[in-house]
Protein backbone atom coordinates (compact mmCIF):
# COMPACT_ATOMS: atom_id res chain seq x y z
CA UNK A 1 0.00 0.00 0.00
CA UNK A 2 1.38 3.38 -0.63
CA UNK A 3 -0.34 6.83 0.42
CA UNK A 4 -1.79 9.25 -2.34
CA UNK A 5 -2.69 12.50 -2.09
CA UNK A 6 -6.10 13.52 -3.40
CA UNK A 7 -6.92 17.84 -4.39
CA UNK A 8 -10.49 18.39 -4.65
CA UNK A 9 -10.99 21.36 -6.25
CA UNK A 10 -14.61 22.11 -5.26
CA UNK A 11 -16.70 25.30 -6.43
CA UNK A 12 -18.03 26.55 -3.15
CA UNK A 13 -14.41 26.94 -2.22
CA UNK A 14 -11.62 28.78 -3.19
CA UNK A 15 -8.86 26.74 -2.34
CA UNK A 16 -8.78 22.45 -2.39
CA UNK A 17 -10.23 20.02 -0.01
CA UNK A 18 -6.64 17.97 0.83
CA UNK A 19 -7.10 13.98 1.33
CA UNK A 20 -4.97 11.62 2.16
CA UNK A 21 -5.54 7.81 1.29
CA UNK A 22 -3.39 4.39 1.28
CA UNK A 23 -4.13 2.28 -2.11
CA UNK A 24 -2.23 -0.39 -3.69
CA UNK A 25 -1.11 1.21 -7.00
CA UNK A 26 -2.27 3.76 -9.69
CA UNK A 27 -5.21 2.60 -10.87
CA UNK A 28 -6.70 1.38 -7.14
CA UNK A 29 -5.90 5.87 -6.67
CA UNK A 30 -7.91 6.77 -10.13
CA UNK A 31 -10.87 4.74 -8.91
CA UNK A 32 -10.96 6.63 -5.32
CA UNK A 33 -10.54 9.89 -7.33
CA UNK A 34 -13.57 9.25 -9.15
CA UNK A 35 -15.40 8.28 -6.21
CA UNK A 36 -14.42 11.36 -4.79
CA UNK A 37 -15.08 13.47 -7.92
CA UNK A 38 -18.92 11.71 -7.65
CA UNK A 39 -19.30 12.23 -3.75
CA UNK A 40 -20.89 15.81 -4.54
CA UNK A 41 -22.15 17.97 -7.79
CA UNK A 42 -19.78 20.42 -6.36
CA UNK A 43 -16.48 18.46 -6.97
CA UNK A 44 -14.72 19.62 -10.07
CA UNK A 45 -11.72 17.88 -10.24
CA UNK A 46 -9.29 15.72 -8.08
CA UNK A 47 -5.62 15.86 -8.90
CA UNK A 48 -4.04 12.74 -7.33
CA UNK A 49 0.10 13.09 -6.53
CA UNK A 50 2.49 10.67 -5.04
CA UNK A 51 5.68 11.64 -3.09
CA UNK A 52 7.24 11.70 -6.70
CA UNK A 53 5.16 14.77 -8.02
CA UNK A 54 1.95 15.03 -9.80
CA UNK A 55 0.44 11.69 -11.22
CA UNK A 56 -2.96 12.68 -13.14
CA UNK A 57 -5.93 14.74 -12.91
CA UNK A 58 -9.92 13.30 -12.85
CA UNK A 59 -11.81 16.23 -14.06
CA UNK A 60 -15.82 16.37 -14.29
CA UNK A 61 -15.62 19.26 -17.33
CA UNK A 62 -13.37 17.24 -19.45
CA UNK A 63 -15.49 13.82 -18.50
CA UNK A 64 -11.88 12.22 -17.96
CA UNK A 65 -8.80 11.76 -16.80
CA UNK A 66 -5.52 14.14 -17.37
CA UNK A 67 -2.18 15.04 -16.47
CA UNK A 68 -1.42 18.23 -14.42
CA UNK A 69 0.59 20.71 -16.16
CA UNK A 70 3.91 19.48 -16.28
CA UNK A 71 3.38 16.63 -15.17
CA UNK A 72 5.13 13.78 -17.00
CA UNK A 73 3.20 11.40 -19.24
Amino acid sequence: MRDFVYLVTDSRYPVPTLEIAPAVNEQQARRVARRLLAESEHHMSVEVRSLDGPLFVVDRAAAGDSLPDGARP
